[in-house]
């Protein structure tokens, strides 16, 4: 794709990211304040908000960026119809917002039929990817060496397709009206976790080593693939989970999170190529690696695998990790928006996160220590604010930097080695 047919996908990611954070306020708000009229499903609200964050944001997000970077991997053009691929999951990550809002996973009245609209989306979502990986399979094919981007986003696709598989069996539990808690588990943290430990990270480790102008010629990215397989199985109940699955997962999450600290480390002596949203973005990754580590200690994962601390987790890897290193990868995409400026709203977006992180730490630890949870409740709240306007505000820079410089911009492409301004 042209630089210009990439910055309008992302600008669609972007403007996922903005409706998907301004729902969060939705919800954050509402846990304070109440909730209005139009949004009394809290369940089906949150679906709406995390698919739109997986479909819309980061997997749209990291597939354009992909795309763009591979010709100068590989020497050759992109594969016929990529274009068509990319404006369909456009299309299918948008529509899963309306489809999972109606009723979450639950069949919604349309007429006289009842549907699972979220399941039916999500599907047509998978669709999508699997196109994804055939053209990017067709493009890559017989490359003579692989460069570490490549490797990454060969894994990266590999737990994609594994991923798919949870979300299969979640649409076949949906289908069949199967009522069994150990595979509803099992799949959806197949789905959920592998989603975002495997895909959106190593996916987005190859994004950022392909900004690098002279990337290791040696790290890991089979290993790390082969370790973060089965740490999904550490989302699932610890009733559900034999000690001897517990202890195979904790195990690999730790070699995974050692893997991933030597990205983390070869990526900080190269932070010059990347950019000020680098560092906080390690610092959520840092956050991943302890808590690998501290899963190990008895009672740990027992006592803290759901309810809040997992919300803290997933924000932590999600928005600190995988969103603030992806916002700074796109903001390469976009040369000449005004830089004090968006300095400003980078600012405003790490504030906001951080602070989201410690409030729900907060709201993780109070009932443990006899503590209130309504001040972490308000933190959480307005530290979705911050991270809702920042959204917004980046989206918008990069909406009128695209619109003014559209034309200039059509014919210029961004070398691998483009590097981040500070």
């Amino acid at each position: 794709m042209s630089g210009i047919q990439t910055r309008r996908f992302l600008l669609i990611a972007l403007a996922a990211l903005v409706i998907a954070a301004w729902t969060g306020v939705l919800m954050r708000f509402g846990m304070v304040y109440g909730f209005p009229f139009w949004a009394q499903n809290f369940g089906a609200i949150r679906h709406a908000h995390s698919h739109l964050m997986y479909f819309g944001w980061v997997t749209l997000g990291l597939m354009a960026l992909i795309w763009h970077r591979l010709p100068a991997l590989t020497g050759r053009p992109l594969p016929r119809g990529v274009r068509w691929q990319m404006a369909a999951t456009a299309l299918m990550a948008l529509l899963s917002f309306p489809a999972f809002w109606a009723n979450g996973y639950g069949l919604t009245q349309i007429g006289p039929a009842r549907l699972p609209l979220g399941s039916m989306v999500a599907a047509w979502n998978g669709l999508t990817w699997f196109v994804f990986i055939g053209f990017y399979v067709r493009a890559t094919r017989g490359l003579p060496v692989r460069p570490v981007p490549v490797q990454l986003w060969d894994w990266a696709l590999f737990l994609l397709l594994l991923a798919s598989g949870g979300a299969l069996g979640l649409m076949a539990l949906v289908f069949t009206r199967a009522e069994n808690p150990f595979l509803q588990q099992f799949f959806l943290h197949q789905f959920l976790d592998l989603f975002a430990v495997g895909w959106f990270s190593l996916a987005l480790l190859g994004v950022l080593w392909s900004m690098v102008e002279e990337p290791p010629r040696r790290l890991p990215t089979f290993s790390l693939a082969l370790l973060v397989t089965p740490t999904f199985l550490l989302g699932m109940s610890p009733g559900s989970l034999s000690p001897l699955l517990f202890w195979v997962a904790a195990l690999a999450n730790v070699g995974a999170a050692t893997l991933l600290a030597v990205h983390g480390v070869q990526l900080w002596r190269r932070r010059a190529d990347l950019g000020p949203m680098l560092a906080p973005a390690l610092a959520g990754l840092a956050g991943v690696v302890l808590v690998a580590g501290a899963l190990l200690w008895p009672g740990v994962w027992e006592e803290n695998a759901g309810g809040q601390m997992r919300v803290f987790y997933l924000h932590n890897l999600l928005l600190l990790w995988v969103s603030t290193a992806l916002l700074g990868a796109i903001e390469v995409a976009f040369p000449g928006v005004g830089r004090r400026t968006l300095r400003w709203a980078n600012a405003v977006w790490v504030i906001g996160v951080v602070a989201m992180v410690v409030a729900l730490v907060g709201l993780a630890l109070a009932p443990r220590v006899g503590m209130s949870q309504l001040p972490w409740l308000h933190g959480a709240a307005w530290a979705s604010l911050f991270v809702a306007v920042a959204a917004t505000a980046i989206w918008g820079l990069a909406l009128v930097r695209h619109r003014v410089g559209a034309e200039k911009l059509s014919s210029q492409v961004l070398p691998v080695g483009a590097k981040a301004v500070h």
